[in-house]
């Protein structure tokens, strides 16, 4: 960890004040941390829902056992109608997932 041996205070009202923790919580960061990355020109976007941190887990497992039973069906093994329907409601589920967004 780097040592920050220098301090600078800044005086802000009280609406500057709470503008700065709003920027600070959208960014997921600390106030110093935010204020730094600000200093330094970073780029910084607003932190993802965490909802959709959990949308993206989902459908990554689903997405995840559909490229699984095609891999299985280019190996030769038969593809049965039910896997076919198993396909299209794993599918279905991703988009029900996605619209309830």
């Amino acid at each position: 960890m780097k040592l920050r041996e220098r301090k600078i205070t800044v005086r802000l009202t009280d609406a500057e004040r709470d503008h700065l923790l709003a920027q600070a919580e959208l960014a997921g960061l600390k106030i110093e941390p935010f204020v730094r990355n600000v200093i330094l020109g970073v780029q910084m976007q607003p932190r993802p829902k965490e909802e959709w941190a959990e949308l993206l887990r989902q459908t990554s497992g689903i997405a995840n056992n559909i490229n699984q039973i095609t891999k299985r069906a280019n190996s030769g093994e038969p593809v049965t109608e039910e896997t076919l329907r198993l396909i299209a409601d794993m599918q279905v589920q991703i988009w029900d997932k996605l619209k309830s967004f």
